[in-house]
């Protein structure tokens, strides 16, 4: 698919809101989805999410979500319009409106320790929230609660997560020591992954999607799905995304210190920062932005942390 051009952008928001749309500019960090900033005549600016046909119901499972998210007090943005047909555009496209803010990642460097301290008391909250959502049918991210495509295991979810992003590295980047010591410890500690309840959490709510403004979380923005499981792996996510970007993720290990209380929750918080690296390092074949280069600062770094995550994990 390729991207959708500025202009046709343009014609989609005259058509599905009518008003006049001037300017329309890509974010070229979506990852799912192509996204784009949308300046409106009046003044207004708000967001357009387009994807391919076979992933409509990533649109559909937004709404449901932000309407059971946002019953409980989480800060997620409204849903404007959404055309799923096609007849607008030849892909499916949603507006959103636009929070304030930047994605965590791109903020937290600049953050001083009181804004750290207080995003991390947001994001306590917002799980604390989330929690009061009702579980789910079974493990993993699903579109809504009668979306049956779940697993039946917690470790199934992390396996799928581990062999799919196994699938698309290279033959070289297959013989690290790291896949062997993710695999073995998702082997080893498969009783105790499968004894976690299947609550729900913010799948995607990591070191991306989490905008901050002001040292304070403003908008939780992507919600195609919900996840049921453990609320500790999109913390191992976020944690790995930070160090990958910089010397430390302080904020996200506060909020992670009472999900890692008992035997081998640290190292089941470690087991799945070492699988986000490996997703992060891997190509995805729905993903509209491959991944970091391999000779780029953030593909060094994450290689050095699926190591060092991978090995703190592995107990032999």
């Amino acid at each position: 698919m390729k991207p959708p051009t500025e202009q046709a952008v343009l014609q989609a928001t005259n058509r599905c809101l009518r008003e006049e749309a001037v300017t329309a500019h890509r974010i070229p960090t979506g990852r799912s989805h192509f996204v784009f900033t949308v300046g409106l005549a009046s003044g207004e600016c708000l967001i357009a999410r387009i994807t391919r046909h076979d992933r409509a119901e990533c649109f559909a499972g937004f709404a449901y979500w932000r309407r059971q998210l946002a019953g409980v007090g989480v800060p997620v943005p409204r849903v404007l319009s959404m055309d799923l047909s096609g007849s607008v555009l030849p892909w499916p496209i949603m507006f959103l409106e636009k929070a304030p803010g930047n994605d965590l990642c791109n903020v937290y460097a600049d953050l001083t320790a009181a804004e750290k301290r207080s995003v991390a008391d947001d994001l306590l909250g917002i799980q604390h929230r989330v929690r009061g959502l009702p579980r789910g049918p079974g493990y993993g991210g699903v579109a809504s609660y009668g979306d049956l495509r779940c697993h039946p295991r917690w470790s199934d979810v992390l396996w799928e997560y581990f062999t799919g992003a196994i699938e698309q590295l290279t033959p070289l980047q297959r013989q690290v020591p790291a896949i062997g010591q993710i695999r073995g410890t998702i082997c080893e500690l498969r009783p105790e992954l499968d004894g976690i309840s299947p609550l729900p959490y913010l799948i995607d709510a990591t070191h991306q999607n989490v905008l901050v403004d002001g040292g304070r979380v403003t908008a939780i923005v992507d919600l195609d799905e919900l996840g049921f499981g453990d609320a500790l792996y999109p913390l191992g996510v976020a944690r790995a995304g930070l160090l990958a970007r910089g010397p430390e993720a302080d904020c996200i290990e506060q909020v992670a210190a009472p999900l890692c209380v008992g035997p081998n929750r640290q190292r089941i918080f470690d087991l799945y920062s070492a699988i986000a690296c490996l997703k992060m390092l891997a190509s995805s074949p729905l993903s509209v932005a491959g991944p970091p280069s391999a000779y780029s600062q953030i593909g060094a770094r994450l290689r050095t942390l699926l190591d060092v995550f991978a090995t703190a994990a592995y107990k032999e």
